[in-house]
């Protein structure tokens, strides 16, 4: 385990953006992983079908923390076609050892190292989870869920 101890990782769990409230949210998601306790809950708004405010609380161990961070570094200006797509090239990265994501998501290459612990990739991934529902919700309001 000690590849998914770098200070990389690291940094990214301690420093994880948008922690705390978002008043008057339009979406709402929670998300658990059943085998290690992780925990997250997130609040979001949305202007013309993507992320226009966002927050998190995250209770999760040190891969979920920096999922979660990284994600909350770039999720602004996303939409959920974008988020659903990123989550599918994560869990491919994780499972399969497909390529990681590129671009503004080049970052979650260095969760690449989880693909040798099953036992947690649900923990890298229930911040996607959370996500999308809180974005559903958000686009439902709008009454365009499928920006």
């Amino acid at each position: 385990m000690k590849e998914l101890y770098t200070s990389e990782i690291m940094s990214f769990a301690a420093h994880i953006p948008h922690i705390g409230e978002l008043e008057g949210a339009e979406g709402h998601g929670k998300a658990r992983s059943r085998l290690c306790g992780s925990s997250l809950e997130v609040r979001l708004n949305m202007k013309a079908g993507v992320v226009s405010d966002f927050s998190q609380q995250v209770r999760a161990c040190l891969v979920g923390q920096a999922s979660a961070a990284i994600l909350g570094h770039r999720i602004i200006g996303s939409s959920r076609a974008e988020i659903a797509g990123l989550r599918e090239q994560v869990r491919l990265m994780l499972e399969e050892e497909a390529p990681p994501p590129e671009g503004k998501w080049q970052d979650f290459a260095l969760l690449a190292p989880v693909h040798k612990y099953k036992s947690r990739y649900s923990t890298v991934l229930i911040i996607f989870d959370a996500v999308l529902e809180a974005m559903d919700m958000a686009l439902a309001k709008e009454g365009n869920r499928d920006v």
